[in-house]
Parts: C-alpha cells; sequence; structure tokens
C-alpha cells in the first residue's frame, strides 16, 4: 500500500484472515488432550524420562497465539530492530513500524523490495548466511531475544541496498523468544565445551540447563554423547551426520557387519531412552527449531557447513569482551586449563590462539573438526594486530581477568632475571685465575675465590615508618634469595611455558630475556633500549630531553655496531607495534 503523507511512502500491509483464533484454539485444544495422554503413558513405562510434553505443548501455544497478537508482533518487530541497530550489526535490517496504524489483526510496516532467500542462487545464500549467522548468535546470546521461525521466507535479500547499506532483511516477528542471562551463559559454556570435545564438561552444562539431572550416570552419558555429537559437530547436515554414523558403527562393509552395526546403534538407543532420564526444556524446544532453520539455509549454500565451529569465533568474542563472572569462569577454563595440574597457571599460547579465534582463525583438530584450544594458526593475527585487540574495548573482560596474573607473571620473571643475571655477573666478575705453566703447576697457590660468597654491603629499603634505606653486609647469594626467592617446581613449568609462546609469538630474543639468558648480553641491552625508544615502555615525553633521545638512539647504535646479530630488527618490529596502538 502507499500512504497518504505526500511523499507516496511504499509500506507492507499484512491483515489477519477472519475466524483464525477460533480455528487455531480448536486445533490447540486437540493437541493439549493429545499431549496429556501421552505424557501419562511416558510417566508409567518410562518413568524415567523427565520431559513434560504438556508444557512443551503449552509453550507452542503461546507461540501460536502472540502470533496472531499483531500488536504484540509490531513490539516485536520495533524491539529487534532496535537491538540489531545498537548491536552495531552490519548488512542486516528489520523493517520500522508505523505503531499508529497498528492493531491486533492489522500490522504496517516499512516496505521491503527484495526476493526470499529461497529464490536465491547457491552462492548468494552463502554470502547472507555470514550475516545471518551474525545477527542470530547476537540476538541469542547478546539481546537474549530471538527470532524464532528464521525460514528462507522470512529472509529477504533486496534488490537495492538501503541508504544505511543493509543488503538483507528479517520479516514477520510474530514468533519469538526470550532467554535469560543464565541460560545465555551456560550454552555460551556448552559451546565452548561441544567444540572442543569436552563431554565431561558438557554434561555440568546440560545439568544447569536442566537438561539432566544432577545424579545422572555419566559414565553411561559421556561416550553416549561422543557417539550421538562428534558426527553432528563436523557439520555436513543429516547426509554427512549418517555417513558418520555408519563409520562409527561400522555398517559401512558387508550385510553382517551392517546387521551388527545396526543392533550396536539401537541398542545405544535403548541406552538414551531408559537410561538416560534427559528432559526437553520448553524455550529449548523452540531454540532448537530455530537453529535447525538456520542450519538447514546454511547448507544450502554450502553442503559442509558446521554451526558449531561456525559459531566459536563469535563465541571466543564474547569471551574477551563480557564481564560478567559465569563468562569470567568460562573464560579461566579456556585460558587457565582448569584441572590440569601438570601445567598450572595462564597457558599464554591459548590466549594467542583465542585472540586468533576472535578474529576469524580457528585452529583446528582430528581432522578440522574440533578446535584446538592450545593452537595458534600460522596464518593469524600479527603481533600488533593481537595487542590491539587485547588493548581495545572488545577485550575487556580478558583484561580485567589478566590483571592479578600478569602480577604473578612479572614477579615469577623478576626472579628468573635476576637469579639468572646475578650468577652471569658473578662468573664474569671474578677474578682471573693465575696462569699455570707445562710440566710445573700453578705459579701461584690461591684458594679459588668465588665472587658469590665474598661478604659485600648491600642497599636495602628501610623499614614502613621510615623512607630512609639501611646498609647491610651479606653474599651475594644471600642477596639474591632475599630480593628473587628460588622458583618452586610448578612456577618454574609455568615460565617455561610462558617463554615458550613468547618466542613462537614475540620472537627469540623476547623469549632469551624472559629466560634470563646471555642477560648482560648486547642482544638484551639491544631489546630493553628499542623498546624504550619506540616508547613500548611509556610515553616518548617521559624519556626526558632530546639529549635522553641522543643517548638512547647513540648506545644503541653502539650495540648494533658491537653485535651484528641484532641488525635493529627488534627496533622495527616495536615502532610497527606501537603505531599500531596507536591508531
Amino acid at each position: 500500500a502507499t500512504l497518504n503523507d505526500g511523499k507516496d511512502t511504499k509500506v507492507a500491509v499484512k491483515v489477519q484472515r477472519p475466524s483464525v483464533l477460533a480455528t487455531v484454539s480448536k486445533d490447540l485444544y486437540v493437541l493439549r488432550r493429545a499431549a496429556e495422554v501421552f505424557q501419562g503413558l511416558v510417566e508409567r513405562f518410562a518413568p524415567q524420562q523427565k520431559t513434560n510434553y504438556v508444557a512443551l505443548l503449552n509453550e507452542w501455544s503461546i507461540g501460536f497465539y502472540t502470533e496472531l497478537d499483531f500488536a504484540n508482533e509490531a513490539r516485536n518487530q520495533e524491539r529487534l530492530r532496535t537491538g540489531l541497530i545498537e548491536a552495531g550489526i552490519k548488512g542486516i535490517t528489520v523493517p520500522k513500524v508505523y505503531k499508529e496504524m497498528c492493531t491486533r489483526r492489522v500490522l504496517v510496516s516499512e516496505w521491503m523490495d527484495g526476493i526470499k532467500l529461497s529464490e536465491c542462487e547457491k552462492e548468494e545464500i552463502a554470502e547472507i548466511t555470514a550475516l545471518a549467522q551474525e545477527a542470530f548468535l547476537t540476538q541469542l546470546f547478546g539481546m537474549g531475544f530471538f527470532h524464532a521461525d528464521p525460514h528462507p521466507g522470512n529472509i529477504l535479500k533486496l534488490n537495492q541496498p538501503t541508504e544505511e547499506g543493509y543488503t538483507v532483511a528479517i520479516i514477520d516477528c510474530g514468533l519469538m523468544a526470550n532467554v535469560d542471562k543464565a541460560d545465555q551463559d551456560h550454552m555460551i559454556s556448552a559451546v565452548i565445551h561441544l567444540a572442543n570435545k569436552d563431554y565431561a564438561s558438557l554434561v555440568d552444562d546440560f545439568i544447569r540447563l536442566k537438561i539432566l539431572p544432577t545424579d545422572c550416570d555419566r559414565a553411561t552419558i559421556i561416550p553416549l554423547m561422543d557417539k550421538a555429537l562428534s558426527p553432528y559437530v563436523k557439520g555436513g547436515g543429516a547426509k554427512k551426520y549418517e555417513e558418520e554414523l555408519k563409520k562409527m558403527y561400522g555398517m559401512e562393509e558387508s550385510v553382517s557387519s551392517q546387521v551388527g552395526g545396526f543392533q550396536a546403534m539401537t541398542q545405544d538407543a535403548l541406552t538414551v531412552l531408559n537410561d538416560v532420564p534427559f528432559s526437553i526444556p520448553p524455550y529449548f524446544a523452540i531454540l532448537g527449531r530455530a537453529i535447525v532453520t538456520l542450519e538447514g539455509i546454511a547448507l544450502t549454500g554450502n553442503e559442509d557447513y558446521g554451526i558449531i565451529m561456525e559459531t566459536y569465533p563469535f563465541i571466543a568474542r564474547k569471551l574477551l569482551s563480557e564481564n560478567r563472572p559465569e563468562i569470567q569462569q568460562a573464560l579461566q577454563e579456556v585460558l587457565f586449563s582448569v584441572g590440569d595440574s601438570s601445567s598450572p597457571g595462564l597457558k599464554l599460547n591459548r590466549l594467542l590462539a583465542l585472540l586468533n579465534n576472535a578474529s576469524g582463525t580457528v585452529g583446528t583438530k582430528e581432522g578440522a573438526a574440533f578446535v584446538d584450544l592450545d593452537a595458534v594458526p600460522e596464518d593469524g593475527l600479527s603481533l600488533g594486530d593481537g595487542l590491539k585487540l587485547l588493548l581495545s574495548d572488545n577485550a575487556e573482560s580478558v583484561r580485567k581477568l589478566l590483571e592479578e596474573e600478569v602480577e604473578n607473571i612479572a614477579w615469577i620473571f623478576f626472579r628468573q632475571i635476576i637469579r639468572k643475571g646475578m650468577t652471569e655477573a658473578s662468573v664474569a666478575l671474578a677474578p682471573p685465575r693465575p696462569p699455570s705453566l707445562p710440566f710445573i703447576g700453578d705459579l701461584i697457590s690461591l684458594p679459588k675465590l668465588q665472587l658469590d660468597d665474598i661478604p659485600l654491603p648491600f642497599l636495602l629499603p628501610g623499614e614502613e615508618t621510615t623512607s630512609t634505606p639501611s646498609v647491610s653486609v651479606m653474599t651475594a647469594n644471600q642477596f639474591t634469595d632475599l630480593i628473587a626467592p628460588k622458583l618452586t617446581r610448578d612456577e618454574e613449568i609455568y615460565a617455561i611455558s610462558i617463554s615458550d609462546a613468547a618466542e613462537e609469538f614475540l620472537g627469540p630474543q623476547v623469549a632469551d630475556f624472559l629466560r634470563g639468558d646471555a642477560l648482560l648480553s648486547t642482544q638484551s641491552a639491544s631489546l630493553v633500549l628499542a623498546a624504550a625508544s619506540t616508547g613500548l615502555l611509556g610515553n616518548k615525553d617521559l624519556l626526558g630531553t632530546q639529549n635522553a633521545q641522543n643517548v638512547i638512539q647513540a648506545v644503541s647504535n653502539l650495540l648494533k655496531r658491537l653485535d651484528s646479530k641484532t641488525g635493529g630488527s627488534v627496533e622495527d618490529v616495536l615502532a610497527k607495534v606501537t603505531a599500531k596502538l596507536s591508531d
């Protein structure tokens, strides 16, 4: 239709058919009575099953009735449109609503000139899938308010981009659903564990989502999860799922193997029905329908599409940015490998991998089917881009989590560097031994002197009540133990893991410095001077006058001439990094 507003504005008018409310009510009444009968049969013959089928039907009934209320649909449509705009979603929009013209049976909204996704070519569907996926994940995990009926007829490819640059429109917001924050967090955790093939932790997620009871038999459930969910994570839809199941149960060869495989699969199915008391929460049925619908669309454009792996970069961005305690807990599991006593503390390679995951590059394992939390992709983020992401507003959560850990890391490496540095200094400053002549021996027989055994005066900080320092006489070893206590075995393992990751991402010079190796070498000195001169250690203005800059430059140049291995490469890298951060 056209509005009488003097601008000939085109609008879409949706009018409810007569008597549709009475027809739907009769159908739902019949289904409700049937659900009550079925529920009674389940409770009598399969009491271990906890799904409330009457509650499921009630949830569907609410959805049907709200779809018939166009005033409610107008509110849904406006809420979804505003939410996507506020979330900064690009390329996809929802038509605006003319509220003053809407009633319970009439909906007037912005006209969108385009074709249904079901009428698009395969390549077009693949392109639109990325936009629709980002919009749906934002609804589910960001807004907690999602479109529950995203079939191809409700997604339009616009013939011409809008003034704002939108190329896709979502219509028909009659059936929407809400997810509270707690369930959002549990689902985020479930995606992480499913993508990482951590089925033991996935059981805990299902318990929190009320799919499984707290007293469920984990030993029975975990192997069944592996068989049921692993083929699904690999992607490819129902056809590939069937192929993977046949491989798993050995049903691809002879007739006898097919019979045996079918029997094994049937036995597992009976185990699920008889021994696993799962239940389906009412809202979960609507969510599952929406996910299956979207996945079906995506498979049309890409027959190998796997929604779990495609979702993971979005989940990684949520982990980096969200500050809620539940998200922080999931982030700790990813970065600290909770429960792995062999390597305690922060896993730097996992932090680097997570930054790459958030940017869309995911390291995989087991034939590219599952996410490898420890893998840093070779074609991933550069040092500058990684630091830029880490220091941006999009990584507030991980920075908060790392605050205390950074202090711990700094304390460990300070002690390691000081202890190795003191050892190097003791060796370098020890007096030379007199020469020894052939057949004669030492010209002068002197006791062997070790610098770290000689008592020396050391300046120590004063007490809390006074700022006056005090002088104490002790050996270098005693002084080192006082200011840099020896690392424990766990701390040594932690330091090695951080150093190895630093070598992979930052280069061998940084790793050698962290390990305390060649601390007094020209490479280490050049590294520190390069960091100072590029401003990585702070604002350049803090370096003082131009004279200070000249001194740093002169010493740096001297070190380059003394040691050609540095070649100025460290300074060049740091300069590029700080330039990116200033953007």
